[in-house]
């Protein structure tokens, strides 16, 4: 394998990719490791202990391709489902400036996608069981997609024409939410670990690039890179959003979902073809049931997971344990990345906002004859522009000035740029009410033309919303994924991953409970309340997990399995 050949690890430093917590989790001196992660430098250092060899990934193995293929095809049907939704659930029929369908207004609309989303987060825990007890990820995968594909199409036949002016869209679509939404927690449970999967790096090993000089293959380089081209693929097939938005309102909602359904089938072709190149785990059991028993223990033990080690468990209660002290220790780290992303449940609370009482308050605006649901385009393409420059450019900077941003440290900054777009939602709010014709009603009064003239402000000045989210999105989200990844047990990497898809069902727990607040005048508040929430979500984050940057290369030890000194 050369090396060499590969644009993103011969043009790069390995600092290039953003990993200064995995790249000090297997150093050959654990002490100096330490001490580099610190600093964001390696520690591997030539023959001559002057330059220090470059951490480079593998070549990536064509099955991975296949599977990033899926995710891009799959995330294109998802959001060529959730951009028209809102508009297809909330207006009317033959509304003269805003594309619907089913007429049910902004509350009920909202109420519905919030359960959506709800469901297709609460489902991956089905999935994640699924796929690591029973049958593995590829059919969990596969059956998953067969799923989807049936809740796309009544999705579909009741949205045509005939059908809606039959009744059948309002239970059409509620089916197909539920179809849909056990489609999509398969997916999601299966995907992003089964894309990581065909990596089979175990060992470092020392190559000769192009170049001349010797670079260190490193798994945990080969897996991050593996989860930034999946990072890619999904805000790529988010561009779908871009074409729906278009055809609803120029053709029909059945014709964007029929796209939806081309894109699933896509995707199941491509799953098909690689089906002989995959690495595919056998299941073996969860280990739900053992930790849940430690976690009794520990309760038992006054709170403490010391208690659940083996010696402690035979003097305290009198009980032999099946795990090892090992598997308490990553535990412990397990149960930190959880407390971890917990905060996220405001963060995709406000995220939420985007495919719902953003594109409502759009439409009370001028939108010079486009669609009201086009600007959350903006999010996937700013993060597609931004996050190689954050990756390949930023990151290094400052590494280079001893200054690496630690995962946490990112999912800060994430959210602080998420309080900035809600503050601005707010204010924006604030200016669209003192708009005339309708002010704090719009659309709403006489002036309005029942609806045809909306209040004299600019829809455009919704996009530093979206690329605020957008760029808070590039740091705290592909940090989420990596620390719920790197600081969870191998054999609960899908369990952690699909408990963090419960904090998005969190949010949109808050969005059902809050949806009273969506209607003129009380969205003004809604707005101000998320932006405080974030705002001090942000700072109580900050505070409690920041000191967890010092023990970054420690944890990854023990979580890949790697001997190592503590901490200093």
């Amino acid at each position: 394998m050369d090396v060499g050949r590969s644009p993103i690890v011969d043009n790069h430093d390995a600092a290039t990719l953003d990993q200064s917590g995995p790249l000090a989790a297997r150093p050959p001196s654990p002490g100096n490791a330490e001490k580099a992660s610190r600093n964001g430098s390696s520690s591997n250092s030539s023959a001559d202990g002057h330059e220090p060899h470059r951490l480079v990934a593998a070549k990536v193995p064509v099955a991975a391709y296949y599977i990033a293929g899926v995710a891009l095809a799959e995330r294109f049907c998802y959001f060529g489902i959730m951009a028209p939704l809102q508009n297809y659930i909330q207006n009317p029929l033959h509304d003269p400036l805003r594309p619907g369908a089913l007429d049910l207004g902004q509350s009920l609309a909202s109420l519905l996608v919030n359960c959506f989303n709800l469901l297709m987060y609460i489902t991956p825990l089905v999935g994640a069981v699924v796929a690591d007890s029973y049958i593995g990820r590829y059919r969990t995968l596969f059956w998953s997609l067969c799923i989807y594909i049936v809740g796309a199409t009544i999705l579909v036949l009741t949205s045509l024409p005939i059908a809606l002016s039959h009744g059948a869209g309002i239970p059409g679509v509620v089916v197909a939410m539920l179809a849909i939404s056990c489609g999509v927690g398969g997916v999601k449970a299966t995907v992003a670990p089964f894309l990581a999967e065909q990596c089979t790096e175990q060992d470092r090993r020392i190559l000769i690039d192009s170049k001349g000089r010797k670079v260190i293959v490193d798994r945990d380089v080969t897996v991050e890179l593996l989860f930034n081209i999946y990072y890619w693929a999904v805000n790529l097939g988010g561009q779908s959003r871009v074409a729906t938005t278009f055809i609803e309102k120029d053709v029909g909602f059945w014709a964007s979902f029929t796209m939806s359904i081309a894109a699933l089938c896509s995707a199941m072709f491509v799953l098909w073809m690689g089906r002989r190149k995959y690495v595919d785990a056998k299941p073996n059991g969860s280990i739900l049931p053992q930790a849940g028993r430690a976690l009794g223990l520990a309760v038992k033990g006054g709170c403490r997971l010391d208690a659940a080690k083996q010696d402690a468990a035979m003097q305290r209660f009198g009980v032999s344990v099946p795990w090892t002290d090992t598997f308490i220790e990553e535990l412990k780290i397990g149960l930190v990345a959880c407390r971890a992303l917990l905060p996220f449940t405001i963060y995709w609370l406000c995220q939420a906002q985007m495919n719902t009482n953003l594109i409502s308050q759009a439409a009370s605006t001028i939108s010079y004859g486009l669609p009201n649901d086009l600007l959350p385009n903006l999010n996937s393409l700013t993060v597609l522009l931004t996050l190689p420059l954050a990756t390949s450019l930023l990151y290094p900077f400052l590494r280079r000035h001893r200054l690496p941003l630690y995962p946490l440290t990112r999912i800060a900054l994430g959210f602080a740029l998420e309080t900035l777009a809600m503050a601005y939602a707010a204010t924006l709010q604030h200016f669209i009410y003192a708009a005339p014709p309708c002010y704090a009603r719009p659309l709403q009064c006489p002036a309005s033309n029942a609806g045809a003239v909306p209040n004299h402000i600019s829809m455009f000045l919704q996009i530093p919303i979206f690329v605020l989210e957008a760029m808070g999105e590039v740091f705290s989200n592909p940090a989420a994924y990596e620390y719920a990844f790197t600081k969870s047990p191998k054999s609960m990497k899908s369990a952690v991953q699909a408990l963090f898809g419960l904090t998005a069902a969190g949010g949109s727990l808050l969005g059902l409970a809050l949806a009273p607040t969506y209607g003129n005048p009380r969205i003004l508040f809604f707005y101000a309340g998320l932006a405080a929430a974030m705002g001090v979500t942000t700072g109580g984050f900050w505070v409690v997990f920041r000191g967890y940057n010092r023990r970054e290369g420690e944890m990854n030890r023990i979580t890949n399995g790697v001997e190592g000194e503590e901490d200093d």
